[in-house]
């Protein structure tokens, strides 16, 4: 009896030992299919470049299609990573990639490329036609995707007839208001602001006419300086109102709603002769007009006094985003002189209070800013402008 079971146990340890040997030699074979599908054996979506193939954005377009470009290199990158786990773990058929990948990634392309179509369309360019660049291909195993973000503007959209220096500019004149009490000093440096955000659209807007001219000899007049004009109007009743409400003198600002133009190319140098035209910028309401010689006398208040930034003729299509960051360099003007007015009529902290609490954060927006204005010039494939030195603010 004890030899059959000796025998049994021999056959018994004989499979164990191959199934081991097979198993053994399984997972050989795993670890080397494993190393064959690491990322570097990944393909990648070869898909149409779009900025290179576009013509002049229109100024007031340039924020909607640079979105949209950022759109189509966030899905190459989407896609690129599920062809990556595909390449590591291979599933579905021979049309598994066509099926699950490059088609709906094609309908995908074909959605945004239709929004920047649309937004030529708005603001009343002729719309391009991008119907051929949705569909993508395969790269080889390890070529990187050509992105929108790593190709310049066409030659049509960046070359120098289509710059600001070009097109004209609004010349509204500065306001001039009288001391502002401390208590209306947040609401007129409000309004204040909003005027040079009203400067800047119109700018923006005179950009596009310029790169695509519409209407007759008086679209300018009708369309940008006639409606600029009402919206003045409306913000300067509100600083009136403002002085009215806190039982001071109402000034009468009716003569500062109507604004001209400059010659092409004027008026587009900084914050100051750009957004705000020697009025509502830094040259009229942010630092010698009314936000430092007017609105800021309340209480003995000081105001900042910010350098105005030397900006090279802004592109065509970055103007509308230089033109709302001078805006914001503006805005910042006035926010920091109404907590100045709100030191002087109620004094906190100690000596180093307005340097800690008021120009060390306007410093920082200020340098924010003026970043993202360096990389609206950088977008389009501009030469990108060293502004570092027109952040930090001193005061009057």
């Amino acid at each position: 009896m004890a030899r059959p079971m000796r025998k049994n146990s021999v056959l018994k340890l004989g499979g164990v030992g191959a199934l081991a040997v097979l198993l053994l030699g399984g997972g050989l074979q795993l670890a080397s299919a494993a190393e064959n599908t690491g990322s570097s054996a990944a393909q990648t979506v070869n898909c149409p470049t779009v900025r290179d193939k576009l013509p002049a954005v229109p100024a007031a377009a340039a924020a909607g299609v640079e979105r949209e470009l950022a759109n189509l290199d966030e899905e190459i990158a989407r896609q690129n990573e599920r062809l990556a786990k595909q390449a590591a773990n291979p599933q579905g058929g021979a049309n598994f990639i066509n099926n699950a990948i490059l088609g709906p990634l094609k309908s995908k392309r074909v959605a945004v490329l239709d929004r920047i179509e649309i937004n030529f369309n708005r603001v009343g360019a002729q719309r391009p036609n991008l119907d051929s660049l949705a569909a993508c291909g395969l790269n080889a195993p390890g070529v990187a995707s050509a992105l929108n973000s790593s190709v310049k503007a066409g030659n049509a959209a960046t070359g120098g007839n289509n710059t600001t220096a070009a097109a004209q500019t609004v010349n509204c004149p500065t306001p001039q208001i009288p001391a502002v009490p401390a208590q209306a000093a947040a609401n007129v440096q409000a309004e204040l602001a909003n005027l040079d955000k009203q400067i800047g659209e119109a700018n923006a807007r005179l950009a596009q006419q310029a790169a695509n001219p519409q209407g007759g000899a008086n679209f300018i007049n009708n369309a940008i300086l006639g409606p600029l004009k009402d919206k003045r109007q409306a913000a300067l009743d509100r600083i009136e109102i403002a002085f009215n409400r806190v039982g001071a003198q109402r000034p009468n600002l009716d003569n500062f709603a109507a604004c001209g133009l400059n010659g092409a190319g004027a008026g587009n140098a900084g914050a100051g002769a750009g957004a705000g035209n020697n009025g509502a910028g830094n040259n009229g309401a942010g630092n010698n007009g009314a936000g430092n010689n007017g609105a800021g006398n309340a209480g003995n208040a000081r105001t900042v006094n910010c350098p105005t930034p030397q900006i090279p003729a802004v592109p065509a299509q970055a103007a509308a985003n230089v033109q709302a960051e001078l805006a914001n360099l503006d805005k910042q003007i006035g926010e920091a002189n109404a907590r100045l007015a709100q030191q002087a009529a109620n004094p906190q902290g100690g000596a180093n209070f307005i340097n800690n609490a008021i120009l060390g954060p306007l410093k920082d927006k200020r340098q924010a800013a003026l970043d993202r204005i360096e990389i609206a010039f950088n977008r389009v494939g501009a030469q990108r402008p060293n502004l570092d030195n027109f952040a930090a603010c001193g005061l009057n």
